[in-house]
């Protein structure tokens, strides 16, 4: 679909020579263009040309971060535009260092909106990932690749994506579910921190697993599900103690006899094509290809950031970040890693972030956007936030659900004396 805009228009009847005033929806392109953004840019030039020149001393701009700059310089240069400011982006992928921050600043009008968007056809993909290369392989096909960050604790990630799709770390049991043997509720005096631990029935737990803290153990409820962190093992007793509870003391919180469970993220469990292991001691990544996949020309990218594009107010002198709009790009490759102690909310795990995560956003538009491939929520509509719409959009493989209205997460990004307060913190018609 291609992104229009609306313009009035005069017409007269034929039969009676009434005045008829009528709207024409009509492609973003008719508007112009203010400046362009492309991989063979440099944010060097003026950002005036859709591709490079001839001389190859002008052209688009490199990255988003210098367009944004450049529509703060010409918001200032011209206060009362009363048309939008377009920033056309070409074909390809923008892979971000950190997020994409959007303030007060960077805020159009109701007459001049900020618009971000595909350039005519294009479907540029903006990425918060890392492109991997340089794998070697072993014997048995198996590709290794040794990322330094990872190993200095800089770094780590649970999700990895070969060729556009999703890949799995390894689980045990391979397929269906263990069950828990008996409930064992929390010591005496402890109950408040809800189930801690639970009874197996068999050898489904072993002490001796590599990496053992970073082995997940994913708990079903009744609506719900705990993913728990291993403290230690018993096997005479065969009882798991896992390094925090569920944190509410309510039956819908145990680990019931009969509950249904897996474990994932188990080094020796590595053994099927599309299954992954990022050893965080080592730094090594371990890649179990598919058939047909090849080292050489397989694109292989790791999410790094949580966050690709942020929405932050200043809440504290009523200053929102106001009409902006992206039109048919592609948001991609969010991170979310297990906390160290699990991770478990009873409801929609509210408390997760999003990709595109808002606070004190006002007249926002996504139309024909795209977000696909993220470890938390596509979209969150926090604190502030009113008057947005998200229309003609594809929320694809999401690690958590699709649109959040009213709560962006622990909000982390945004300093606590800039969050609204009061009845300024409402939020109210997201469309």
């Amino acid at each position: 679909m291609k992104s229009t805009c609306r313009i009035l228009a005069t017409c007269f009847c034929a039969t009676c020579g009434l005045a008829i005033l009528i709207t024409l929806a009509l492609p973003l392109a008719c508007l112009g263009q203010d400046f362009f953004v492309s991989p063979q840019g440099n944010d060097g030039w003026s950002g005036k040309l859709a591709a490079p020149n001839g001389e190859k001393t002008d052209g688009p701009f490199a990255t988003l971060q210098r367009a944004q700059q450049a529509v703060r310089e010409l918001r200032q240069k011209d206060p009362n535009r009363e048309q939008p400011i377009i920033v056309a982006i070409r074909d390809g992928r923008y892979f971000l260092s950190e997020p994409l921050r959007f303030t007060p600043e960077d805020s159009g009008t109701e007459k001049s909106p900020v618009i971000y968007q595909a350039y005519q056809n294009e479907r540029p993909i903006i990425s918060g990932g890392v492109a991997l290369k340089g794998w070697t392989v072993d014997a048995q096909g198996r590709w290794h690749l040794v990322l330094d960050d990872v190993k200095s604790g800089k770094w780590s990630f649970a999700q990895l994506f070969v060729n556009d799709q999703r890949r799995q770390r390894p689980r045990l049991p391979k397929k269906g579910y263990y069950t828990i043997a008996e409930r064992v509720p929390p010591p005496a005096g402890q109950e408040n921190r809800g189930d801690d631990r639970l009874q197996y029935a068999e050898t489904e737990f072993n002490p001796q697993w590599q990496n053992l803290v970073d082995v997940e153990v994913n708990i079903f409820h009744q609506w719900s599900m705990s993913r728990m962190r291993i403290n230690s093992i018993d096997p005479a007793k065969k009882l798991v103690v896992f390094r925090r509870g569920t944190g509410f003391n309510a039956g819908w919180a145990q680990f019931g006899k009969g509950h249904r469970y897996y474990l994932e993220n188990v080094k020796e469990a590595l053994t099927e094509p599309g299954e992954f292991y990022l050893d965080r001691s080592s730094g090594e990544l371990i890649y179990i290809p598919r058939p047909g996949e090849d080292p050489k020309t397989a694109e292989v990218i790791a999410p790094r950031l949580e966050n690709l594009v942020l929405f932050s107010c200043d809440g504290a002198a009523s200053k929102w970040v106001e009409h902006i709009q992206f039109r048919g790009l592609i948001f991609a490759h969010s991170n979310w890693v297990c906390p160290n102690d699990g991770q478990f909310f009873p409801q929609a795990e509210v408390g997760l972030d999003a990709a595109i995560s808002a606070v004190g956003a006002r007249h926002i538009t996504f139309d024909t956007c795209a977000v696909v491939h993220v470890g938390t929520y596509a979209m969150a509509f926090g604190e502030g936030c009113r008057n947005c719409r998200v229309e003609n959009c594809e929320l694809v493989d999401l690690g958590a659900g699709g649109v959040k209205i009213g709560h962006a997460g622990s909000g982390n990004w945004q300093e606590a004396s800039r969050r609204p307060q009061g009845e300024e913190a409402l939020v109210s018609h997201i469309t």
